[in-house]
């Protein structure tokens, strides 16, 4: 910018020139709002006329200027005077032997550039404090998932140890009794062995879920993939759950539609099956139902588990999937279980790009919604 306005001026100082030169008025009035004046002097140096725009330029300032600029070589140039700024041009008069000096002043073009400096000065340093902020918004925003798998992970090696520690402190336990009574036989000891066996297959079943999350973490998780009957698959898993259901007074009602193809791991497919149903027959009381009804909507296929059991409350559904959540802390022991098996059902269905999601009305019913893309 400020090689552009300097060029313009030279360019203005030679057209007033040429103007004053050619000794047209009609020329010269063109440039009355510009700031300027000019010297005519002889070869000498003695000066013979002196014009000036500017008020403040007397002739006997101009004088002073005249011969400010006659001792100047250069044809051209700048030079201040009184915190004002000039460029001037040296020229040979064409009707009369001497030079023409003619000056622009500055100011403005000046004026100009400074505003322009102070204006990208702001603008530079707001778009550096925008850029700083927005760097700090985005760098904490970029960290948030990975505070939130930090968290996560912490929260689930501190709830795996503590799964982990109650059957291993009960097994010790009952261990000391059996040891503490070395002369007893194994029948006589069988409550406790027996209560050693029950905590060995709750660790076992912890252990491999534990594994499976893991493996499911770390993208290591395949599925076996392949075309298989749905609804035999669920029969299948389901019926072996129906006897179970029976000693606790559940009715448990299987609604699978005939003849369904689906493509997906059977063995995983099967596992969800089993995890909802036997999470319902948990969940209910005596005297319950619980019913499994899987149907075809066009191109997605829906399974419903549902269960009128004592329900779970709007603040915990959209937790219930994550690993090792509890509703009630207190009845932990009063239900088996790992805590795992929900977050393996949801990533089993998502893996096969479906959704599942759980309503529920408390103590009555909560329904259990899985979706899968035909």
């Amino acid at each position: 910018m400020e090689h552009q306005i300097f060029n313009q001026s030279e360019q203005l100082v030679q057209n007033i020139a040429s103007a004053i030169n050619s000794g047209s008025a009609q020329q010269l009035d063109q440039f009355g709002n510009t700031d300027y004046f000019y010297i005519k002097a002889t070869e000498s140096g003695e000066i013979t006329q002196t014009f000036s725009t500017n008020p403040h330029l007397d002739s006997k300032e101009l004088n002073k200027l005249a011969e400010e600029i006659l001792r100047r070589k250069s044809s051209k140039g700048d030079f201040d005077w009184h915190d004002l700024s000039y460029t001037f041009l040296k020229v040979p008069q064409n009707q009369q032997q001497g030079v023409l000096i003619v000056s622009v002043g500055l100011n403005r073009e000046l004026m100009v550039l400074k505003f322009l400096l102070a204006a990208l000065f702001i603008t530079g340093v707001i778009c550096l404090g925008l850029a700083f902020y927005s760097s700090l918004y985005l760098a904490d925003k970029a960290l948030i998932p990975i505070k939130k798998s930090w968290q996560r992970q912490q929260d689930f090696v501190a709830d795996a140890s503590h799964e982990m520690r109650t059957p291993l402190a009960v097994i010790q336990t009952n261990l000391e009794l059996v040891m503490g009574n070395p002369k007893e036989t194994v029948a006589e000891q069988e409550a406790w062995l027996k209560n050693i066996k029950i905590e060995v297959t709750h660790m076992t079943r912890l252990v491999e879920d534990l594994l499976f999350l893991a493996r499911a973490d770390s993208d290591q998780q395949s599925l076996e993939k392949g075309n298989f009957s749905l609804d035999k698959a669920i029969n299948q898993v389901i019926k072996p759950l129906i006897p179970i259901a029976d000693n606790k007074g559940i009715t448990l009602k299987i609604d699978a539609e005939p003849e369904v193809d689906f493509y997906g791991d059977e063995k995983r497919i099967s596992q969800l099956m089993l995890i909802l149903v036997d999470n319902a027959i948990k969940h209910t009381p005596s005297n319950g139902k619980v019913s499994l009804k899987m149907r075809e909507l066009g191109n997605i296929i829906e399974i419903l588990v549902t269960d009128n059991g004592e329900g779970i409350e709007e603040q915990h559904l959209d937790k219930i999937f994550e690993r090792f959540y509890r509703i009630d802390k207190a009845r932990v022991k009063s239900i088996e279980g790992t805590g795992l098996g929900l977050s393996i059902a949801n990533w089993i269905v998502k893996s096969h790009k479906g959704t599942i999601k759980v309503s529920s009305i408390p103590g009555k019913e909560t329904v259990f919604t899985v979706r899968f893309p035909r």
